[in-house]
């Protein structure tokens, strides 16, 4: 499906500009008024480079006068460009091939000029299981600023998303979020909550119990769902819960929460079928939730 999505569906066409002959200091103020995180070069209604927060942050390293330096003395050339009728599967494999994390779009004529941008933020928030390919374009962080919608996100974490419409919750679409539950995601869940229940904490104690070791809290596993709903197009806001324990969990599996939408309640609320199972698909839990899906806020 996603070969036949245009980049000009989903490219931001306000684009921050500025001439080869703009200062350093120009670019990052406007950088910062904006809220953006890079500047294209234009002469001429053309593109001829780039300026991003991780070329000033490269260049402060080096010299001690960048303000005062235009940009055509710091920005970033040649520009890899995208024609706004390509596909998004083919703007995803031009951003990791060339290792860049911001695609100018251009015009298919002879001047190519500058129609649009496209970044990783909006391919991760409007195809999210895309992501992951996107995830190589960084060299191995902790935490990922890679979707609007979160925070940011870890490289053992996935997430999929299947919708006819990937930028509105409806009925039918279904979510998956997927994590391993380390010991220390445990003792910290202990710590957090208070739960030092012995059964996940002490392993001589739970040998003694019917589950023969020690197993992840019931309520940590459910928390996995909150983390699928996070992940829903929109804002979303959990408005109830209810989930049956079917099976325990044991440390250091990988686990994946399953939230289906069933059904639309009206004004922006809907029902989900949630399940928690193991990595041998096993149910670990079952139940559903209410959720309200709101905009995200216009500063996003």
């Amino acid at each position: 499906m996603h070969d036949t999505i245009p980049v000009a569906e989903i490219m931001v066409e306000d684009v921050v500009t500025a001439p080869p002959d703009a200062t350093a200091t120009e670019a990052a103020t406007r950088m910062r008024d904006e809220h953006v995180s890079s500047v294209l070069v234009v002469s001429n209604e053309e593109p001829v480079g780039i300026v991003t927060e991780g070329d000033f942050a490269t260049n402060l390293c080096e010299r001690e006068d960048l303000g005062h330096l235009e940009l055509s003395a710091v920005m970033s050339k040649p520009l890899t460009t995208v024609t706004a009728a390509a596909s998004i599967v083919d703007a995803v494999e031009e951003l990791q091939s060339s290792d860049i994390e911001h695609l100018p779009v251009v015009g298919e004529d002879d001047h190519g000029a500058l129609e649009g941008i496209l970044t990783t933020t909006e391919l991760s928030y409007y195809v999210p299981h895309l992501a992951r390919g996107i995830d190589r374009l960084e060299a191995n962080p902790t935490q990922r600023r890679v979707r609007t919608d979160t925070l940011y996100e870890r490289d053992d974490w996935e997430f999929e998303y299947r919708g006819e419409d990937e930028s509105t919750v409806s009925v039918g679409d279904s979510a998956r979020f997927t994590k391993s539950i380390s010991e220390d995601d445990v003792e910290t869940f202990a710590e957090v909550t208070g739960d030092t229940n012995r059964l996940h904490l002490d392993a001589d104690y739970a040998a003694e119990t019917r589950f023969g070791k020690r197993i992840v809290h019931g309520v940590l596993a459910n928390g996995l769902i909150s983390a699928a709903l996070a992940r829903l197009p929109g804002l979303t806001i959990y408005l109830s819960q209810e989930s049956s324990f079917r099976a325990p969990l044991s440390i250091g599996e990988r686990v994946t929460a399953v939230c289906d939408v069933v059904e639309d309640l009206g004004r922006a609320k809907y029902r989900i079928e949630t399940t928690v199972v193991n990595g041998d698909e096993t149910t670990v839990l079952e139940g559903g939730a209410v959720v309200l899906v709101d905009d995200l806020p216009v500063s996003r």
